[in-house]
């Protein structure tokens, strides 16, 4: 109370017009999407009044909006310090948790609800944040307290079918989901997750109209600057096409199975990726030009002609991949570098006999269901004892420990031989060497199946919708074969199925 009379005095005696205008301006800018301009703007109110909250707090969720976290963080912090309320922790939350730092992010919500215990921004966010670390019990209590507090919060009726569907309860996942598209019809989350349900039961055309939602979330809509009209499906003959990179390593190289046929009917084809996918795809479709997609900045096909149609990648399956029929019966549409793959055809000869197994045990990260997706190396011994065989890590990041425990503990031998610097031309070289690759859901199992490496892919109760709702197989990759647990955390079956799978590869070898 004393610090409100305060400020309210500061306001009247420092031109609060001039203030209340910069902000209502600032403010006006950042609902229309102007967020860098909304961020000079509440930038100069925040420099000539730094003790107002208004204007920090503007500021803060302007450089956030904008991507500009780390400044966000320490602008709201500064706001926080003026006046602390449940908004300004439930902001920092959000900040935090874009940042990837999920505990900083769970402590600014419970700040939050325990200034405001029916804050139901924080309540949604917090459950989210939850989920994300595995914790959707928890969550579900949370997002249970904030619909009953505002039944008809859209955010809150999401978050709470998320966690429904993580805990197996699609059905009533997917009627939230329509409540909430009832309430809200153009909420692209809802949208996006419709398309997941809808694609993951084979709908495929309808997922797929249900899928360009995506690109209307304001996280992930950042093409629209350029000048060029989207392709819908127009004949190509005699045109020019620029494919635009998205979303992370294993949804590229997916998408990357389209990409031969636009290639075949377009005159000239410019290609956009992941910069450690550049060299592969460069090595893989070779009459189209490979660029690396830039976050930041001009784009490095800047330089390039005009073209007649540009596409997001993610958009060619709705051209190309309507029906089941559609998936081609391919062996492999990536190439790998033969003179590599020689060295290490050479390697793996020099190993000893049998099976040649490369073999990846943790995916994802904790907002994409790391907890879920991975599991120890301890938990694949069965398969690890397997005699006469080689195992070669493909796990991305430091998991020297892991493989020297299993060495320690059981004496059994994985080799380590691909560096986990980014590059993805010498891992996918290796791959396609191997006899078999064995990999939870990620992005060895995306290399294996566009190599047509054969691969056995370990996939949890709630899978992606990559991997389907059912089925041993998935339409993108005919050489994958799809071992699904049947009850959460529990791998066990699935370990045991692919040692049986391993011994029939052996058996017809020698037959």
């Amino acid at each position: 109370m004393l610090w409100t009379l305060v400020r309210n005095f500061l306001r009247k005696s420092t031109g609060a017009g001039e203030l209340d205008t910069l902000i209502a301006q600032g403010t006006e800018l950042l609902s229309s999407g102007r967020f860098s301009d909304a961020c000079s703007q509440l930038s100069v109110a925040h420099q000539r009044w730094p003790q107002s909250y208004e204007a920090a707090y503007g500021l803060g969720v302007a450089q956030a909006r904008s991507g500009k976290l780390a400044e966000a963080a320490v602008t709201l912090r500064r706001a926080r310090a003026i006046e602390d309320t449940a908004a300004v922790n439930d902001v920092i939350g959000n900040v935090e948790r874009l940042r990837g730092r999920l505990a900083d992010a769970v402590a600014s919500y419970r700040a939050a609800l325990g200034i405001d215990a029916d804050h139901v921004s924080s309540l949604v966010n917090l459950g989210l944040t939850l989920r994300d670390l595995g914790e959707p019990r928890e969550a579900l209590t949370l997002l249970d307290r904030a619909v009953q507090i505002a039944p008809g919060h859209v955010e809150a009726l999401f978050n709470r079918a998320l966690v429904l569907n993580d805990l197996g309860r699609i059905d009533e996942c997917e009627r939230l989901i329509e409540r909430a598209l009832e309430l809200d019809p153009e909420f692209s989350q809802a949208h996006l997750r419709r398309a997941f349900a809808l694609l993951a039961r084979r709908n495929f055309a309808e997922g797929w109209r249900e899928y360009a939602w995506r690109v209307r979330i304001p996280e992930v809509d950042h093409w629209q600057d350029f000048p060029y009209p989207l392709w819908q499906g127009e004949p190509l003959a005699g045109k020019r096409l620029l494919v635009q990179a998205e979303q992370g390593l294993g949804d590229q190289i997916m998408f990357a199975s389209c990409l031969n046929e636009v290639i075949e009917r377009a005159r000239d084809v410019v290609i956009e990726c992941d910069p450690r996918l550049a060299k592969l795809f460069a090595h893989s479709f070779p009459s189209a030009r490979i660029y690396r997609h830039r976050v930041d900045g001009a784009p490095d096909w800047a330089g390039e002609a005009p073209f007649d149609f540009r596409a997001r990648g993610g958009d060619l399956p709705r051209m190309l991949r309507n029906r089941e029929e559609d998936f081609p019966q391919h062996r492999g549409y990536l190439r790998a570098d033969s003179a590599r793959m020689a060295e290490w055809r050479q390697r793996l000869q020099q190993s000893g006999p049998g099976l040649k197994i490369g073999i990846a045990w943790r995916g994802g990260t904790p907002a994409t269901g790391e907890k879920i997706r991975s599991m120890s190396l301890d938990t694949l011994l069965p398969v690890l004892v397997h005699p006469s065989a080689t195992f070669v890590s493909l796990q991305y990041g430091d998991v020297g420990h892991d493989i020297e425990a299993v060495r320690r503990n059981h004496g059994v031998q994985i080799h380590q031989w691909v560096s986990s610097d980014g590059a993805l031309q010498d891992v996918a070289a290796l791959i396609a060497c191997l006899d078999v690759v064995i990999t939870v859901c990620s992005t060895p199992a995306h290399l294996a199946g566009a190599l047509g490496t054969r691969g056995f892919v370990m996939v949890p109760t709630v899978a992606e919708w990559r991997y389907l709702a059912a089925g041993d197989r998935m339409p993108w990759y005919p050489g994958l074969q799809l071992f699904r647990e049947s009850r959460s955390g529990e791998w066990g079956d699935v370990v045991g199925a692919i040692c049986i799978a391993l011994k029939e590869i052996e058996s017809h070898s020698r037959a």
